[in-house]
């Protein structure tokens, strides 16, 4: 973060400095949880349906904070800035740093799936391009939301040249007020699937809500849409209306800017691919390889390809950081447990599309399979067709063992059992005991070469069952 008084965080904020003699007090650190609070750093006292965290500011200054930014005035002997609303003044803070940072890049990047991965693969891109770690910044972690966007800029520095940042959002406006603090200067919404249901009410509600992105987009920055994606004709329309610059890719439509042509997949499921580029400032071919399995990865590289060539670098770089990256932990993540035992580690979130995507990988390998899958969360008056669906499509792409776990995840195993044939076979467990005590005596007795996809949303917590079999057969 870069240093900054007081008096300017005041100014920012347009809150109130109750001391004038603090005015020229330097904070080069902010901290909303007083479990990780730096000693010094300014303590932003958040509010919530379900939290205050102004019921903790004895803790915060015995951690060490040189400061509080609070929505009422307390007694303490501290330094103190009053706002009307905490949450809205990190953001307006956030604001102001983005600003202050000479020759920045923010890039801002959402839709349904592959969020996290785009990021990953586009930072591997950007290191090769720039050379230099201290130019780069990128949301850490799920840093996704209303709070984590700002926390992320707020780690700006004047060295910072290209900020690479992940836009979640389960209901609408959130990503508009993200957006906003970001000031894009390239865009992706990189799909439009059947995620956060239960605040969006509909694939149309998604697509409006992730489509805010566009409002904030620089006018000389670039918006990059995925041509395969549902939607996609209408942000076209309406980045058309906006004059907006657009880039798009494709796996399918040899007219798109960006296009990936004799696709071929390795043992593992990871893509090789040669990438077709006609833009503007860039046009050629350049062979890709990737190190993350499955076709969705293929477009996800689309993705970042896009954004890359938008921001300056060349393709000889963006082959070089596709090459680079090993795979993004809990997301289709390989794990060979033993000789014998191969884990899939896709336990960071599910939906539907993501967990057929995530099928789609099990099923190239050439190992006896097993999926195992969680209940799916956040769909709403969706969750009974969501779930039957990923069970009929197991079912179809001939996966031999389903084991399911969680009270929503029996219409999935239902769906199977309706639609599979000869010797394919599914489970359903109340509980994750119950699984793990199947998992026990399957692989004690299995004695052939195996894969395990494990899947499932984030309050499933199926990195347990990862962990599990890991310790059992390692």
């Amino acid at each position: 973060m870069i240093r900054l008084t007081l008096e300017e965080i005041a100014q920012a904020t347009q809150g109130k400095l109750l001391r004038t003699k603090d005015a020229l007090l330097s904070i080069d650190a902010i901290a909303t949880d007083t479990r990780n609070l730096a000693e010094q750093a300014l303590f932003v006292a958040l509010k919530g349906e379900n939290f205050d965290a102004h019921l903790f500011l004895d803790n915060a200054i015995s951690t060490g904070a040189k400061a509080l930014l609070v929505e009422q005035a307390s007694d303490h002997d501290i330094a103190m800035i009053v706002v009307t609303d905490t949450r809205l003044a990190l953001g307006a803070l956030s604001a102001y740093v983005r600003d202050k940072i000479k020759g920045l890049n923010c890039i801002a990047i959402t839709g349904s799936n592959g969020k996290t991965t785009c990021k990953e693969l586009l930072s591997a891109v950007l290191r090769e391009h720039c050379q230099d770690d201290s130019a780069l910044l990128a949301t850490a972690g799920n840093f996704n939301n209303e709070i984590g966007v700002p926390l992320t800029l707020l780690r700006l520095t004047q060295n910072t040249r290209f900020a690479v940042l992940e836009l979640g959002a389960n209901h609408p406006g959130e990503i508009n007020y993200t957006a906003q603090l970001v000031q894009p200067k390239v865009a992706l919404i990189n799909n439009i699937m059947a995620a956060h249901l239960e605040g969006f009410g509909s694939l149309a509600g998604v697509a409006s809500s992730k489509g805010e992105i566009w409002r904030h987009l620089q006018a000389d920055g670039t918006a990059v849409v995925n041509l395969d994606a549902d939607f996609s004709q209408t942000y076209l329309s309406q980045l058309q209306a906006q004059g907006q610059c657009i880039f798009t890719f494709s796996q399918t439509l040899a007219q798109a800017n960006f296009f990936a042509d004799a696709i071929e997949f390795d043992a593992h499921g990871n893509a090789n691919f040669i990438l077709h580029v006609k833009t503007p400032i860039c046009t050629g071919t350049q062979s890709i390889s990737l190190k993350i399995p499955g076709q969705h990865n293929v477009s996800n590289a689309l993705a970042v390809a896009s954004m890359a060539v938008a921001l300056g670098c060349s393709l000889e770089n963006v082959a070089k950081g596709l090459a680079q990256l090993p795979g993004v932990s809990g997301r289709v993540a390989r794990i060979e447990v033993n000789d014998f035992l191969t884990i899939i580690d896709d336990t960071y979130n599910a939906n539907s599309a993501s967990v057929k995507a995530a099928i789609n990988v099990l099923c190239a390998t050439s190992t006896k399979q097993a999926l195992i899958l969680s209940d799916m969360g956040e769909l709403g008056t969706h969750t009974e067709l969501e779930h039957q669906k990923v069970g009929e499509y197991a079912a179809m792409q001939n996966v031999p063992l389903l084991l399911a776990v969680g009270t929503h995840s029996l219409h999935t195993v239902e769906a199977f059992n309706l639609h599979c044939k000869g010797q394919q076979k599914a489970q359903h467990f109340a509980n994750k005991t119950q699984l793990k005590t199947f998992i026990k005596e399957y692989l004690d007795k299995n004695e052939q070469l195996t894969t395990m996809l494990i899947k499932g949303s984030r309050s499933a917590k199926m990195e347990e069952i990862v962990a599990f079999i890991t310790k059992l057969k390692t």
